[in-house]
């Protein structure tokens, strides 16, 4: 069954949104809605999120509920690199934890992410870039 039709939009209004992982400053241009820190399911347990979160750094809670049942649970996401990143540039990473930002460009109507790559097709305009990031092999974050 349909419900009820939303109110309007201002049309002169639009833009896009985004996370920019790893920071909690967004690029020149665009608007930060907030900033927080990455957080998504434990590394080794079943179940949980299938994304990582962007989580405010200020949280509000409406109702806190404590409980010794398993219930879901987020972890705060760390960068963990190979060797411990001695063999790395990013090794100034290792163990700390992830920020990120949301940010907003009202000048924008599209947003893409391409991975692997470092420029943008003609026409369109690059808001950041970085290194991409996974879970390990042997870890099991979507319950392998």
């Amino acid at each position: 069954e349909k419900g009820m039709t939303g109110p309007k939009g201002d049309m002169g209004s639009s833009g896009v949104v985004y996370i920019r992982w790893g920071r909690t400053t967004c690029p020149n241009g665009a608007d930060r809605v907030y900033y927080g820190r990455a957080a998504g399911s434990h590394y080794n347990t079943k179940g949980g999120t299938s994304d990582y979160l962007c989580l405010p750094e200020t949280p509000q809670y409406k109702n806190y509920y404590s409980s010794t049942v398993f219930l879901p649970e987020l972890y705060g996401v760390e960068y963990d690199l190979d060797d411990e990143g001695r063999n790395s540039l990013l090794r100034h990473l290792y163990q700390a934890d992830m920020p990120c930002v949301l940010c907003s460009v009202t000048t924008r109507s599209k947003m893409i992410m391409i991975p692997a790559r470092y420029q943008c097709p003609s026409d369109w305009n690059r808001e950041y870039s970085g290194y991409l990031m996974s879970d390990a092999e042997h870890e099991n974050r979507f319950g392998g």
